[in-house]
């Protein structure tokens, strides 16, 4: 038995607002997006109720099983009054506390498929972002997502996750240590989805328009031509405050086609983090004084010549035969053979049947010669192994759908 116009037998004229969204957060094979643009067109919620819509007190009930809450807009810590996303959004279920909004967030996106030089220069990026202050927020998939979660979890920072399926399904599950990670350090999980939903290649567009809302810019680490990452940056952009900022790539890497076509539509170029902080405004700390070397400087300085060489040439992120490598360097075996030995040891590079790959960044060494980690003022950075990369040009890897 139904309602009434197709409605579920409990509802009543009665029923309050919230409770119709509550019920219409749970009900199966809505889009949320939909929905939500829906009621900002004037809907009454009840008319968008389905006979199978469950009742609102057993959505809650299932929510509070799971640990978990809804957030529509009106409730406090309703995180997107101030940047509505495009589509709307009409609810967010959240694992943790409400996501701080905006104002306190910068969003760092990515490929899947990205190079561990890309990879490496996400977590650099969270890091850095979450030392000068920043919410880090991103979506959750393997490569340069999580690559920037773990490293706002690694400078002690918050971290927002936003995810295209129910909170209590674990994908991708390669993933689930690093959700467990956010939530034990005070961080954040969102969804529009209710629970129980799986990942769906029809999710994860909307979920990037999400990202951009919840972040005060966009920072793209990879992106090839069709990347879903391109997608976030346009929901950035479009809402004419948002910052885009983008790494470039070399012309020959498919990996960074998308990141070049924004740079050439206007979005700005990352060369530090201090680019990305002057970007948003962050104007506490001090900049480094001239002449000063920088922590990244002091890293390279600490390889030998030829060391730099090699890391110089494999800095694409791209897997070199020997033979080409060592043209690319124009030393002799010898001196190649030595070189990526102590490349090796170091784990900035690693030797495969396939050829030689830079799979990290070169560290600072303290006075013992044993890596201590870059400073992380508070303020901007002063520098960061992130302009070694793009002074030489970086990779990316592929799409960052999810689908």
């Amino acid at each position: 038995m139904t309602g009434g116009e197709g409605r579920p037998a409990w509802w009543t004229p009665r029923a309050g607002e919230r409770e119709m969204l509550v019920a219409l957060s749970g009900t199966p094979g809505l889009m949320p997006a939909v929905v939500a643009t829906r009621l900002a067109e004037g809907r009454d919620p009840a008319s968008l109720l389905r006979a199978h819509s469950p009742e609102p007190s057993a959505v809650t009930a299932r929510l509070d099983e799971l640990g978990l809450r809804l957030l529509v807009r009106g409730d406090n810590g309703w995180p997107l009054d101030a940047t509505p996303p495009d589509p709307p959004c009409a609810w967010l279920f959240v694992a943790g506390p409400a996501p701080p909004g905006a104002a306190a967030s910068v969003a760092v996106v990515g490929g899947r498929r990205a190079s561990p030089l890309r990879r490496a220069a996400a977590r650099s990026i969270g890091a850095g972002l979450a030392r000068a202050g920043w919410c880090v927020v991103s979506g959750g998939a393997v490569g340069v997502d999580a690559a920037a979660h773990a490293g706002a979890l690694d400078a002690g920072g918050r971290t927002v996750v936003v995810l295209g399926c129910g909170l209590d399904v674990p994908y991708p599950r390669a993933n689930t240590g690093l959700f467990a990670r956010v939530r034990a350090a005070g961080g954040t999980l969102v969804s529009e989805h209710p629970p129980a939903t799986q990942p769906r290649a029809a999710h994860f567009l909307p979920r990037n328009r999400l990202i951009a809302a919840l972040a005060t810019a966009v920072v793209v680490v990879e992106a090839a031509e069709d990347s879903g990452s391109l997608s976030t940056a346009r929901a950035a952009g479009s809402r004419g405050a948002g910052h885009v900022l983008v790494l470039p790539g070399a012309p020959w890497d498919p990996g960074a086609a998308g990141c070049n076509h924004l740079i050439r539509d206007g979005a700005t170029l990352v060369r530090t983090l201090t680019d990305i902080l002057e970007e948003v405004a962050t104007t506490t700390g001090s900049f480094p004084e001239a002449g000063a070397i920088s922590p990244s400087a002091e890293a390279w300085a600490g390889l030998g010549p030829s060391a730099r060489a090699v890391l110089t040439a494999l800095i694409d992120g791209q897997i070199l035969t020997p033979g080409r490598l060592a043209a690319a360097t124009d030393l002799p075996p010898g001196a190649l053979d030595t070189a990526l030995l102590d490349l090796e040891l170091a784990g900035l590079v690693r030797r495969t049947a396939a050829g030689v790959q830079a799979v990290n960044l070169p560290q600072a060494h303290g006075p013992t010669g044993r890596p201590r980690p870059l400073p992380g003022p508070r303020g901007p950075p002063q520098a960061d192994p992130l302009a070694e990369v793009l002074e030489h040009g970086g990779s990316g890897g592929d799409d960052d759908r999810d689908d």
